[in-house]
This record gives C-alpha cells, structure tokens and sequence, in this order.
C-alpha cells in the first residue's frame, strides 16, 4: 500500500471518538491527540483575563486549556455556548464535570461533538500559531462501534460534521481566537476493523514488522522465531474502549463482519463503581470524573496513583474475565496461524488481569504499542489511500448533480 497526498487544502485526521476520550491522529504529525469526553458549561462568562493566572497557553499545550464558544455548527442542537472541555475541566475545584451517560449513541451525543470539534480548533491553532483568526479545511474519518453498525448511523455520524463551524478559544488572558473549521468530507467505518489498518501499516503506507514464535512442525521442542508482517494473516481485533468491547475477525485489513461481535462492554462502568467505592473511603482526594480517574491512574508521579491501582485490582477482574472468554470463544473457531490484538484505553487498564486469564493463548497475543490511538491511527491510514479519494469523489460529484 502505498500513501497518497492530498491534492487539495483539506488536510486529513483520523477521529475515533470515543465515550471516555476522543482520540484523533492529524496528517503529518508523528503523536496522537486525546481529549477527554468531559465538558463544563460556563455561565455568565466574564469577558475580562484573570489577573491572577500564571499558566501560559502555548499551542503545544492548548489541548489541555480548552476554554471554547461554539458560535455556530450544524452538529449542535445549541450554539452561542461556552465550555470547559477534557483536561480543562479539572482544575474547576470540585466540579463534576458533565460525560457521556451509560451506552450513549456516538453519532448523536453532542458530548462527543464538541470535543472533536475543540480537537481539530487545537490542530488548527497549532499549524497557523500566530494568527488570532484562522479558518481550516479537513477531510475526516471517523467510527462508531460494532454494535452500532447500522447504514442511517453511519451516515448520520459523518454528516452531522460535514460542513463549517465556528468557534472561539478563550486565552485565560482575556484574548480571543477566533478559528472556522470547513470539512469538507467525513465518512464512518467500524471501530473493531479499521484498527487492523495500524496494526497492518505504519503511518507512511509501509508494511508494519512482528517478530513471531510459531510452532515448529519438524520438532515442537524448537519453536520458530521469525519477522512476519500480517497483510495475508488472521487477526482477531479487541477493541477495548470506555463504552463497548470489538472483537473483529480480520484477514489482514479485510473484515470479516459474520463471525466478528461487539459488546456493550467497557471500562466506563467499571471505572464508576470503583470510584464510588474510593470516594466512600477517600473523604479528602475525591474522584469526581472518569477523567480524573484516567488522569490519577495513568500518572505515577501524582501521589496517590500507585494506591488508586492497587484498589482497582480486584474490581478489574471481574470484567477481565467477560472480555477473555469474549475474545476465546471467538478465536477458537480461527486458524491456530491467527493472532489476538489488544487495543484501546482499556487494554490499558485491563492488561495485568487479563494475562493469566489469557495466559494457554500468551504466545498469540500482541498488545498493540500505542494502543490508546490505534484506532485513530487506523483511520487516517486509511484517509491516505486512494480508497477515501475515490469515495471523497463520489460524494462530491453527488452533491454537483
């Protein structure tokens, strides 16, 4: 496979957004953006600069400073509105901020909208630094779940973006930039499957290597180690996300929808309860948001991470016990060749309860090394072929008609 520049302005991202975080991966950048599904509404904002704010916003750190009115997008059923947004919400003291509920339908929650909307205001400020009013063009692809494989939410999914949106970012100087989003295009795939494109891939089009140990069918005794790539091999996919669990059959980046499945399964839940419990015990460091559970969790160098995971352990096992026999009862009906690849936030979370429970199948499982963007990467992969062109194509010409 190889990449395709685009010919237009219309710059391409890989947008998986998500009920715990949206992830998203911009042309030409070598890190993935992730903002947390996390939202604040800010009344009776004042329009002078607190006076008493040391943080200085910079584009490299704009993501976690998200202060946005949203003038006008057709994704929203109101505008003229102003949030906090993913990591910004934080440093409200107390607050608690506003998520997606449980099971909540991507491809109408608005939660959801706004933060792909504020991720791509960050990638525009970030290419055009100097400018306090930028207008950007982008072609995005987007995903929704297996279990929400259906023609009109796919479609409503893309559609609801496709268009111009008009934000301004609040500096918490006072300062205001303006930013007017034109996407051009947008399309949906299925979240499971286009991950199997970064797993297959690098960003460049190239093929991906894996050192593999396979059995030796001269002598079981001496296992074969050798450096494979997996365009012509099984996979099987696990998508582990905030709000559902993927596991799709794939042979290469070829999807195999009859024998694939998702479930309404993921950290979020889990996530809640164990933070219920510790906000019982732990009167002084309360968690008020999976947000925050993610920032602590994931954090080492803040004081209380090591004892937050020690606590979740044991809530963690039940739930890795459903996801092992999910993907187990799906892989034993695949050739013995195939492999098991484990993405999303909560193979993250999940990875040390699910080894030994996955432990007769050890030497088949790969999780995948930026496993947090392998769906977003997997998508603008995607949004680089002459495929998403074609489409692209189609879709104007459509219109022209």
């Amino acid at each position: 496979m190889t990449k395709k520049r685009t010919k237009n302005v219309a710059r391409k991202a890989g947008v998986d957004g998500g009920n715990g975080e949206t992830k998203m991966y911009f042309e030409g950048v070598e890190e993935g953006l992730a903002i947390p599904t996390a939202e604040l509404i800010v009344i009776n904002a004042k329009s002078k600069g607190n006076f008493l704010a040391t943080e200085v916003v910079t584009p490299k750190n704009i993501h976690e400073h998200l202060d946005i009115t949203f003038v006008s997008s057709k994704a929203l059923s109101k505008t003229n509105e102003r949030y906090l947004i993913g990591k910004r919400t934080l440093k409200s003291m107390g607050a608690k901020p506003k998520e997606t509920p449980k099971h909540a339908q991507k491809h109408t929650s608005e939660i959801v909208a706004r933060t792909v909307l504020a991720g791509l205001l960050v990638d525009a400020v970030r290419n055009i630094p100097e400018s306090k009013t930028i207008t950007a063009h982008y072609d995005l692809n987007l995903a929704l779940p297996l279990n929400q494989i259906d023609e009109e939410a796919f479609q409503i999914h893309a559609e609801r973006f496709i268009g111009t949106h008009a934000m301004k970012f609040h500096c918490p100087n006072g300062e205001e930039i303006t930013v007017t989003i034109v996407i051009e295009f947008a399309m949906t795939l299925p979240e499971g499957a286009i991950g199997s494109y970064a797993v297959v891939y690098n960003l460049d089009g190239s093929l991906k290597p894996y050192e593999i140990v396979e059995e030796n069918p001269d002598d079981e005794s001496e296992p074969i180690k050798s450096v494979v790539t997996f365009e012509d091999r099984e996979l099987l996919m696990g998508d582990i996300g905030a709000g559902s669990l993927d596991c799709a059959v794939m042979f290469g980046v070829d999807f195999d929808y009859e024998n694939s499945e998702g479930f309404e399964l993921g950290t979020k839940e889990s996530v809640n309860k164990i933070r219920t419990e510790w906000n019982k015990q732990q009167k002084q460091d309360q968690i008020n948001s999976l947000t925050q559970f993610t920032e602590i969790y994931s954090n080492t160098e803040i004081f209380n991470s090591t004892k937050l995971q020690n606590f979740s352990a044991m809530y963690l096992n039940d739930d890795a016990i459903v996801i092992a026999d999910s993907l187990k009862s799906i892989y034993e009906k695949m050739p013995s060749r195939a492999r098991i690849v484990l993405y999303g936030g909560g193979a993250i979370l999940y990875k040390n309860a699910l080894m030994p429970l996955l432990e007769e199948y050890s030497d088949k499982v790969i999780f995948a090394p930026d496993p947090k963007f392998t769906t977003a990467k997997g998508l603008l992969i995607f949004a680089l072929t002459p495929a998403f062109e074609e489409i692209k194509s189609i879709y104007l010409e459509a219109l022209s008609v």
